[in-house]
């Protein structure tokens, strides 16, 4: 059993209280609100990586925290294309193992994502971008950022599940 240092506690404690903060985005029903909550969210989780020593990551998640914040007060598709240079912009400045495609590739999708209109869309691609991340996080040995993953994916199909049947009644 591997050593748990005050730094991976502390790190799982962060990722914890990212884990609430998502499923609460996820079960809000309009697009501002859940992303605004992505955002308190995607904050915790990137000082979450950055104390694990995966600044990739942490970095990608910051550029992911503020895209939500913007994408909730001014979602223009402008915002979304800058958005994806500048993780295009990371992923050159700090590739250096295949890893790091996956927190590129979660990023790409979730910023379409993000600035979509209709909240079905965004729920498909924010699970893509998920399931991203859970395989991202099973190979740098986060236990708890992979459990949150898996919870934020199913969170979002209870609110998929449930925004259906409200579109179709």
């Amino acid at each position: 059993m591997p050593d748990i240092t005050i730094s991976f506690a502390l790190s799982q404690c962060l990722a914890a209280i990212a884990f609430i903060s998502g499923i609460v985005a996820f079960q809000r029903n309009d697009t501002t609100s859940m992303l605004k909550f992505w955002f308190v969210s995607a904050l915790l989780n990137a000082s979450h990586f950055a104390v694990l020593g995966q600044y990739e990551a942490a970095c990608f998640v910051g550029l992911t925290a503020l895209r939500f914040l913007v994408a909730a007060v001014s979602p223009r598709q402008r915002w979304m294309y800058c958005f994806l240079a500048l993780s295009s912009l990371l992923i050159v400045l700090s590739y250096n193992n295949p890893v790091n495609l996956l927190p590129y590739l979660a990023a790409v999708v979730g910023t379409i994502g993000s600035f979509q209109k209709n909240v079905l869309l965004v729920r498909l691609l924010m699970a893509i971008g998920a399931t991203c991340w859970v395989v991202h996080n099973l190979l740098v040995g986060s236990p708890v950022a992979v459990l949150m993953e898996l919870a934020f994916l199913s969170s979002n199909l209870v609110g998929f599940i449930r925004g259906r049947r409200q579109q179709a009644t």
